[in-house]
């Protein structure tokens, strides 16, 4: 039976395991019996392989909140300038 997790208003988050056509349905709540909606998100957390292997806390950052949902870009990337502005030397 698989692993689900459910966000209680008031206690917050717990998993239960269901059966698969029961997983969208509220659940209650097993600490204050309130009903509590399903979480969705990326269930299995694999170790880091390719390109993310070597990026940085930042990147890793980045990665996890695209993956939750959360607004990725926010404005002009920080930082600073590289020497020779936009010219391009090839």
């Amino acid at each position: 039976m698989p692993l689900y997790e459910f966000r209680c208003p008031e206690c917050g988050p717990f998993d239960l395991h269901r059966e698969m056509r029961e997983a969208p349905a509220a659940a209650p709540c097993p600490a204050c019996d309130q009903p509590a909606q399903r979480r969705y998100g990326v269930g299995v957390r694999r170790p880091l392989t390719g390109v993310l292997r070597d990026a940085g806390r930042a990147d890793r950052a980045r990665v996890d909140r695209a993956s939750s949902g959360e607004p990725v870009v926010t404005g002009p990337p920080a930082g600073r300038r590289l020497p020779g502005g936009g010219r391009r030397r090839h």
